[in-house]
């Protein structure tokens, strides 16, 4: 039983880091949406605006923020890609542990029956 104790707290904590990982992924997608928007509103602006000098202040401002919102966008795939990959791994170990840990259970409790029987 202790075992298969260990193992489920173990597997708790893991779940909740993961549990953490899927946070910041999302605050990694807002991060990039709200970038969006600001280059949505920039782009707009510069295409509104008559002056020279602040045409080109917008044009630089959307160069910039579309270079931040494609660095954005490759960190959230990669990490995606990884937290899935983990998330695979910590699935097919939590399998072979439950597993492992309930045979040795059962076995347990097959040769204290005996012994009583």
């Amino acid at each position: 039983v202790s075992e298969l104790l260990l193992r489920l707290g173990r597997f708790a904590r893991l779940a909740g880091s993961a549990l953490e990982q899927v946070a910041l992924r999302r605050k990694l997608a807002e991060r990039a949406s709200s970038t969006a928007k600001r280059l949505a509103d920039v782009s707009a602006k510069e295409g509104r605006e008559t002056k020279d000098s602040k045409r080109d202040r917008l044009g630089e401002e959307a160069r910039r923020l579309s270079i931040l919102l494609q660095e954005l966008r490759d960190a959230h795939a990669a990490f995606t890609r990884t937290l899935l990959w983990e998330l695979g791994r910590f699935r097919a170990a939590k399998e072979d542990g439950l597993y492992c840990a309930l045979r040795s259970f059962s076995a347990a409790n097959e040769a204290h029956s005996q012994r009583v029987a």
